[in-house]
């Protein structure tokens, strides 16, 4: 590790403890409140934009609850797909879910698709999704974001950037977040990827070249 990246990780690690410590502050009424404003502005954009397929993740500990977003995606019949963890690889699988019951407690704890037995629903993603919903700990108007630093989403993101999804539309990346997690400069690496919108409770911010 260079002496930029040594800097680089410290900052991370910094802003990781920082902003875990402010979220895990949050009041769990609060973080009802805040979290049912982002997934509403969320779930109007995309009746706006007339989406009928989308990616996201089923929140866990402090993270903004997507329980609202989720639930009006099933309702309004778009295509919901959701990740599982593996652990052993460092990667994620992507399963299409049809209702919270198609989900169990998986890797750290966190509800995942059911993938295994007479109730698999595992479903090789072979239709990108058009949104991808983005979970962190920090992010920046310029679309900068920091996770929780295993990498899960950078790396299907890279698998996704392959030659075997180069025809296809990529998808629009979109973190959900607190304004208590935006900063004004997320520490990144080369290897970083940039949102293209955020979406907090105070409405949706175009970062890049998110629509």
């Amino acid at each position: 590790m260079s002496s930029k990246e040594s800097v680089i990780s410290n900052l991370k690690q910094e802003l990781r403890t920082e902003k875990t410590i402010a979220r895990n502050e949050l009041s769990s009424d609060q973080r009802r409140e805040l979290s049912f404003l982002v997934c509403k502005h969320a779930s109007e954009w995309l009746k706006t934009k007339d989406i009928t397929s989308l990616m996201a993740y089923v929140s866990f500990r402090s993270e903004l609850d997507t329980n609202a977003l989720l639930t009006q995606a099933w309702k309004d019949q778009r295509r919901v797909l959701l990740p599982r963890v593996i652990p052993a690889s460092g990667a994620m699988s992507v399963h299409m879910v049809n209702a919270w019951s198609e989900l169990k407690p998986g890797a750290y704890g966190i509800h995942e698709p059911i993938v295994s037995g007479k109730d698999s629903k595992e479903i090789e993603v072979v239709t990108l999704p058009e949104v991808v919903f983005v979970p962190g700990l920090a992010f920046d108007l310029q679309g900068g974001r920091l996770g929780y630093g295993r990498g899960y989403y950078d790396r299907l993101r890279a698998s996704w950037e392959t030659e075997e999804y180069t025809a296809a539309k990529p998808p629009v990346w979109i973190g959900l977040a607190f304004v208590m997690q935006l900063v004004p400069k997320v520490p990144m690496d080369e290897h970083d990827a940039f949102m293209d919108m955020l979406i907090t409770e105070n409405g949706i911010v175009h970062c890049r070249k998110g629509e």
